[in-house]
């Protein structure tokens, strides 16, 4: 947001559903962000939060009238007094700000009300002219895995960087139903009543109770859901006149749909850092370099560049616990007489002349 000079300039709607806890995390940062910059920024956000919550505290004790509310500042605005134009040198700087900054709060005042006023009515926050349900959106960073989400019915989830989690405030009707766009690990919370659906891309994943990881990054070809415990079910729509158009899962197994072949393929899970990225729990038995490297930049979210493509080849055993990136890639080091060297946050292995581990063993 730039610095705001004028009334005008100020994104209400979006003031609105910070101070209604109805933005996302990413509105919140926008806001706060604006609020930190130099200018009448602060003090805006000051009496709007204390105006909402005052309005808040209203509406709890069924006194809050938003009529009454509009014709009381309507009049307040009308019947403040016109001041009498002074010439520069008469005006002192404080005057000249004081009576538009206080305007300007009970402006504030009028579009926070108003934004109560609709909510305690079912309506959006921005204003829209029909009721929808009230969603939670939650948006990891590229650098942040968010752990311990907890969604109505007191499934756990856990966020992978650069992901979108998005569910109602409440789950209602016979479907508790959420989306992704990204990576999460769901432990559902058991409900034969209600199962539970992600819609995951192209992909509809549907469980009772039970844990798995789903990857669905916006911009992927497949749509990927590995079971922990427990079964599940993955469907694609697109495909519903074709065959093989689901899936059931059982613990160790993975579903993959290829979007663009409109393909669902299952098979059983042989890579046991599907998770890697929520444990740090990284185990490796005799896998080759190029593919331990994927693991390593996933779980971290870093890059790692190999200098010669015959490093991919060597083949790693290794089990690592809660270790960072750099003892890792140390071992690794160690382990084929390799040198190593980072710069701007990216990691370099680079063979060593003559190193006889260059060769496939």
């Amino acid at each position: 947001m730039k610095e705001i000079k004028h009334i005008e300039e100020v994104n209400w709607d979006l003031l609105a559903k910070v101070l209604s806890d109805e933005a996302s995390v990413s509105e919140k940062a926008e806001v706060e962000a604006w609020a930190g910059q130099p200018g009448e920024n602060g003090a805006v956000l000051k009496s709007a939060d204390e105006i909402m919550k005052k309005s808040r505290l209203y509406y709890r004790n069924r006194r809050f009238d938003p009529a009454a509310a509009w014709e009381k500042i309507e009049g307040e605005l009308q019947e403040s007094k016109p001041v009498r134009p002074l010439t520069p040198s008469q005006q002192p700087v404080r005057q000249r700000q004081v009576v538009p900054l206080r305007r300007r709060f009970l402006q504030v005042a009028a579009s926070l009300l108003l934004a109560v006023a609709l909510s305690a009515l079912g309506y959006y926050a921005g204003f829209r002219q029909h009721e929808t349900a009230v969603f939670t959106e939650v948006i990891s960073n590229d650098q942040q895995v968010l752990r311990g989400i907890t969604l109505p019915d007191g499934t756990l989830v856990t966020l992978n960087n650069n992901s979108k989690l998005t569910w109602p405030r409440q789950f209602t009707g016979e479907v508790r139903e959420v989306s992704i766009e990204g990576e999460a690990f769901f432990e559902v919370h058991p409900d034969a009543s209600k199962p539970f659906v992600i819609t995951a891309g192209d992909a509809r994943v549907r469980v009772l109770g039970t844990s798995f990881n789903v990857c669905a990054r916006p911009g992927d070809k497949t749509v990927e859901v590995v079971v922990e415990t427990g079964k599940v079910e993955v469907t694609a729509p697109r495909l519903a006149q074709e065959p093989g158009r689901s899936l059931l899962l059982l613990p160790g197994e993975k579903g993959v749909l290829f979007q663009e072949a409109r393909q669902l393929v299952k098979s059983v899970n042989d890579n046991p850092n599907v998770t890697a990225w929520k444990t740090n729990e990284l185990v490796f038995e005799q896998k080759p370099l190029g593919d331990v490297i994927a693991d390593l930049e996933k779980t971290y979210h870093t890059e790692i560049q190999l200098s010669d493509p015959a490093l991919a080849e060597l083949l790693l055993t290794a089990h690592f616990s809660q270790q960072p990136v750099e003892f890792i890639l140390e071992v690794i080091r160690l382990t084929f007489n390799l040198e190593l060297s980072a710069q701007n946050g990216q990691y370099f292995l680079t063979a060593v002349q003559n190193n006889p581990l260059k060769q496939k063993p």
